[in-house]
Parts: structure tokens; sequence; C-alpha cells
């Protein structure tokens, strides 16, 4: 690649906020091709086709890359629970809940579980807000020990205990809304029996 052309996929990082998909990229006057050998060099990193980031703008957690490959995906369960502090459990692939019909190809990299889940509980709780300077979405303090718990056989009694302990102690938590919410997700008397243990 000579360097005009690296000047010319420079500035369009610059002006497209480090990220590239490849159909934009072509109606820029920009060869596919370039990528590959990007990648190759570490300048760029594949998230799946169609779509690269550039290596110096990831982000620490992944969260960025992963809202990018999927639009829809809201950080849950025990990736939810570590970013609020409520566990020390770090889950290997961010867990990620999308849409029960949602058929969107997730990234190649970073490593993801998906959770499909159906109306309220993937709408329920849902917040926008700032990580590592990007827009990400991720389920409320609440919705997160409420889904815990419903899948406390797939994350481990106890992390959840953890959690939830870490949440009563937590001055930020509020138990009514929490309630609330185990009322519409049907986990009433298992949030219940976890307060209750906690206490």
């Amino acid at each position: 690649m000579d360097k005009q052309t690296r000047y010319r996929v420079d500035q369009y990082l610059t002006t497209h906020d480090a990220v590239i998909r490849t159909v934009v990229f072509q109606r820029a006057g920009l060869h596919n091709s370039y990528l590959a050998e990007l990648t190759n060099e570490g300048r760029l990193v594949r998230l799946k086709a169609g779509l690269y980031i550039a290596s110096e703008a990831q982000s620490v957690s992944g969260f960025f890359e992963i809202q990018l490959a999927l639009p829809n995906g809201v950080i849950c369960l025990g990736s939810a629970l570590a970013y609020y502090e409520l566990s020390t459990y770090e889950p290997p692939a961010v867990h990620v809940a999308i849409p029960r019909n949602d058929r969107t190809l997730p990234p190649v990299f970073p490593p993801i579980r998906r959770f499909s889940f159906g109306e309220p509980r993937y709408s329920l709780g849902v917040e926008k807000i700032e990580i590592e300077g990007r827009d990400i979405l991720i389920y409320d303090r609440e919705k997160t020990i409420c889904d815990a718990i419903r899948y406390r056989r797939i994350l481990g009694q106890d992390i959840v205990n953890e959690a939830v302990r870490n949440y009563l102690q937590n001055t930020g938590s509020n138990v009514d809304r929490l309630i609330e919410y185990s009322r519409i997700l049907r986990v009433e008397g298992p949030v219940k029996t976890h307060l209750r243990l906690m206490v």
C-alpha cells in the first residue's frame, strides 16, 4: 500500500470513529484488499465479516466492539455483575442478551455468550451508559440480580450469593424496584428467598 493510500485510510478512520464497515469503505473509494493488509500489520482488528476497528480504539472491556457488532445486544448476567462490582467473577466470554428473533451475526472477536430473551425480559431494565467513553447498553443492577437468580444454575450458586450480598450492601440499590422487576419476570419467589437468606 502506498503512502497516499495509507493517508486516505487514516483520514477515513479519523472521520468514522476508528470503525470500518466495508460497504462504506468501498463507497469512499478504498478497496477491501487494504483491510487484510492492515489487519496483518496489526493496525486493524476484524470483529466480524464486514466490520473492523482500529487497534488503538479497542475498549478494555470489549463492550464497545460487541455493541458495534450487535446493535441490539445488552450486557447482562456475569458481565453486568462484574461491571457493577457485585461479583469478583469475570466470565471468559462477555454475556450478551439479544432479542429472541434477532439473527444478527455475532462478532468473531471479542468472544461472547449469547442469551436469547423474549419480552419483557429483553426490554426491562435496559440502560444506556457511558463506558470507556462509549455508549453501551447494559441492564441495571435490579434486572441483573433478577437474571442472575433465574440463571443461577449457569452462573453458579456461589456467584449469585456473592452478588446478592454485595447488592444489599450497595447504597445505590433499590430493593422495591428489585421486587417489582421480580414480579414482572416471574421470579419473585426465588428473589425473596435469596434476599431472606442474605439478611
